[in-house]
């Protein structure tokens, strides 16, 4: 069997496996819904009555104006109207709306979540509202005459209720590298968010918790369904000679052990039931810190005419989202290759089964530049380098492989 590197990008659209892990389609975010083209220069006022609940998940939240403020105002609906996640107790001070986008008619401004709202979860609509009597609203403006109404709401769950646990977190390895980057956590049904690091502690072999291992985002990074939740260690602990790693030291040191805990008590996102405790047990190697090259992988060419699995084993552990984004198979006509993959061998191994048997003598599998191993380094930078180096310009990586007969 041969295998060539080829360094020239085939002719064929690649653009897809340049998109990063993070993007997310959808509207403008909560924060940027205006109408016609200016920032909003004055404060419009819902009318109290006017507002519409969304009773499926794939409803919008909608609050019908005077035509006069739409017609002869420009809007920031964002201040306007807001969504947040919670039953309102604690809404809204030091907390995100939800994003979305937001439409507007002739009648009505509507607010559209980026993803569909949850069965179960608690709501509570945040409306804009003047009156001379502040009396028992939001207490957070301190603008005169101008207040918040809070109105909760949920949408009732039509579907079995599913105990909670988790069912996976990668890097899935016993042992992991000093400088690992993230954790993947998936849920068996939507967890409550905003709560994640309540419950989510890293803890060595004499029990002691480090608060400051993780990033804490005010947005946590929740997959669309709320089922997975991406954790990221703290960069500065893991680059080495910058202030939190010099001040607090490595969260992670090689030879020792540690365990990534989840306590229990957690809620699910509709409220009925807690999750139990959960812990992944790991020691530390030394960290990863050269770029990767696939020139250092085995693959292994499947048989034309069958159904085999094409298979590729890596020399260290990949990201585990991105193996599934970030490697695509073409034939020699340029023509990507449909079929499902497979991650194993605690994300160190790549399997690809084709939908139909392979026909071609020749194939080419694509990997883009962007994948990550489980430190964060990708094909054209590493993760913990000095500020003087340049990142590459790397195009995505070409190997054709020979199929046998």
């Amino acid at each position: 069997m041969r295998i060539r590197l080829k360094s020239s990008i085939m002719a064929i659209s690649l653009m897809s496996l340049l998109l990063l892990v993070g993007c997310r389609s959808g509207g403008e975010s909560a924060t940027q819904g205006y109408d016609r083209a200016g920032q909003s220069d004055s404060a419009v006022l819902g009318n109290e009555g006017s507002l519409t609940i969304p009773s499926q998940v794939a409803q919008a939240v909608a609050l019908s104006l005077p035509k006069r403020y739409l017609d002869g105002e420009r809007v920031d609906y964002s201040e306007l109207l807001q969504v947040y996640v919670g039953d309102g107790s604690d809404c809204c001070e030091n907390k995100a709306p939800i994003a979305g986008r937001y439409e507007a008619d002739n009648k009505s401004v509507r607010f559209m979540p980026q993803f569909d709202f949850v069965e179960g979860q608690d709501y509570v609509i945040r409306v804009q509202h003047q009156s001379e009597d502040k009396g028992g609203e939001d207490k957070e403006s301190e603008d005169k005459g101008v207040f918040h109404k809070l109105t909760p709401f949920k949408i009732q769950a039509n579907t079995p209720v599913v105990k909670p646990e988790v069912t996976a977190i990668y890097p899935s390895g016993d042992t992991l590298p000093e400088n690992v980057l993230r954790f993947y956590i998936h849920f068996s049904t939507p967890m409550k968010p905003h709560v994640a690091f309540d419950y989510i502690k890293l803890v060595d072999a004499s029990g002691n918790v480090d608060d400051a291992a993780f990033m804490q985002f005010k947005q946590e990074l929740w997959s669309e369904d709320r089922t997975r939740l991406t954790v990221l260690m703290d960069p500065g602990r893991i680059k080495r000679n910058v202030a939190t790693n010099l001040s607090l030291g490595p969260a992670l040191n090689q030879g020792e052990r540690y365990q990534f805990v989840v306590e229990g008590g957690w809620p699910t996102a509709n409220g009925t039931e807690t999750l139990a405790t959960f812990s992944k047990s790991f020691s530390v190697s030394d960290g990863l810190r050269e770029l990767p090259n696939a020139e250092n992988w085995e693959i292994s060419a499947p048989t034309i005419g069958t159904n085999d699995t094409l298979e590729i084993k890596f020399d260290r552990p990949f990201d585990h989202q991105l193996l599934h984004k970030d490697i695509q198979v073409f034939s020699a006509t340029g023509e990507e290759i449909q079929g499902e993959s497979f991650i194993g061998n605690h994300e160190t191994e790549w399997h690809f089964q084709p939908k139909e048997a392979w026909v071609e003598e020749q194939i080419t599998i694509v990997v883009d530049s962007e994948l990550e191993d489980v430190a964060g380094n990708n094909f054209r930078d590493l993760l913990d380098h000095s500020i003087e180096t340049e990142t590459r310009d790397r195009a995505p990586i070409l190997i054709t492989v020979d199929l046998t007969s």
